[in-house]
């Protein structure tokens, strides 16, 4: 989930806002009425973080489940879809939020029925997260409330560069994330990019890996990252594919943290939250 994109983001948001948005645009005079349902995890989780209850329509099933949505308690309440069309026949809907996971038919027959939509793309970069956030706010009428949340991420996000860039980046520390059936995260990805923003080198571009390649367990043990970054344990659903997280040969051998899998399946304002945590882990090992 660059740190010299603080000096371009103003000038690239700039852009992204100003530019047409035609899918939405004939509503843009009704936005604070806008009822608006959600097709996608990601698209749910930015609404529910900056509408108004009232002005939440539907969302997905996903976002009920605590090992996907952060907010799945508060999630519950609302009406649930299964991220298709005709899940919102009989809603009274002014806007429908789509992502990558959106069908194509499911999009088309949007069209079909003349509903107004706003897709967005997983956020790979805290750059592109901002751009969603000021978009969907935006569009259903919370300019304010995405405004004051991105201003907040970004002075916590500078602070805690500002403090990476007391060290220099030869003497950062090493990082890994671990994902089940040793996934990891290379260049390109927003984890990636937390890292680096609190003072970390990823382990896993060191050795050319790429977002979602396997960390062969004998490559992780040869570089022998300072910090090992994996999920916290789900007990109520074991699956071979933790084993890996679990092996006996990782154990005592580096500093282990564990992050809530929801906390970063869909980008939010509270990744500065993680890249928080990340930095208080490092201050731990320079000491």
């Amino acid at each position: 989930m660059g740190i010299s994109i603080f000096s371009r983001l103003g000038l690239c948001i700039i852009v992204a806002v100003l530019a047409p948005i035609a899918s939405y645009g004939t509503a843009a005079g009704t936005t604070e009425k806008l009822r608006i349902a959600s097709f996608n995890l990601c698209t749910d989780t930015l609404l529910l973080q900056y509408a108004d209850p009232q002005q939440v329509a539907s969302i997905t099933w996903l976002s009920s489940d605590e090992n996907l949505s952060p907010i799945a308690t508060y999630a519950q309440q609302f009406h649930r879809n299964q991220g298709r069309a005709e899940d919102i026949l009989r809603l009274s809907v002014d806007l429908v939020l789509t992502g990558p996971s959106t069908s194509t038919a499911t999009r088309a027959m949007l069209r079909h029925m003349h509903v107004p939509t706003l897709h967005l793309d997983d956020a790979t970069s805290i750059n592109a997260l901002s751009i969603n956030i000021r978009r969907l706010t935006q569009a259903i009428g919370q300019s304010a409330r995405g405004k004051e949340s991105l201003l907040q991420m970004h002075e916590k996000l500078t602070e805690i560069t500002n403090t990476a860039d007391k060290t220099p980046k030869d003497q950062w520390p090493y990082a890994a994330f671990l994902q089940p059936n040793g996934l990891t995260v290379g260049y390109g990805s927003l984890s990636n990019e937390l890292l680096n923003l609190a003072g970390f080198r990823n382990s896993a571009t060191l050795l050319g890996l790429r977002t979602y390649q396997r960390f062969p367990l004998e490559s992780l043990l040869r570089a022998q990252p300072d910090l090992l970054i994996a999920p916290t344990d789900q007990p109520k659903y074991p699956a071979l594919a933790q084993e890996l997280l679990q092996h006996p040969a990782l154990s005592g051998t580096m500093l282990r943290h564990q992050i809530d899998p929801s906390t970063l399946i869909c980008a939010t304002s509270r990744i500065a939250d993680v890249a928080m945590t990340l930095a208080t882990k490092r201050q731990q090992l320079v000491r």
